[in-house]
C-alpha cells in the first residue's frame, strides 16, 4: 500500500515537473515586478538624497548672503 502510493506520488510529481505552473509563473512575473519596484524606489531615493544636498548648499549660501547683508547694513548704519 505504501510503495503504491509513494509511486502514485512519483509519478504525480514528474507529470508536472515537465511544465511550469500558472502559479509558478505568477510568483515569477510577480517577484521581476518587485524587483522593478525596487529599483524604483533606490532611484527615487538617491534622486531625494541630492536634492536635499542641494537644498543644504542653497541654505547655506542664503545664510551666508544675509550675514554680508546684515554686515553690511551696520556698517552704512555707522558711517
Amino acid at each position: 500500500m505504501k510503495r503504491m502510493a509513494v509511486m502514485v506520488l512519483i509519478l504525480a510529481v514528474s507529470g508536472c515537473g515537465n511544465e511550469e505552473s500558472q502559479a509558478e509563473k505568477d510568483l515569477d512575473a510577480v517577484t521581476e515586478e518587485n524587483a522593478e519596484l525596487e529599483d524604483k524606489i533606490q532611484n527615487l531615493q538617491s534622486e531625494n538624497d541630492q536634492i536635499e544636498k542641494n537644498i543644504q548648499v542653497k541654505e547655506k549660501e542664503l545664510e551666508e548672503m544675509q550675514n554680508e547683508d546684515d554686515s553690511g547694513s551696520s556698517q552704512s548704519e555707522e558711517e
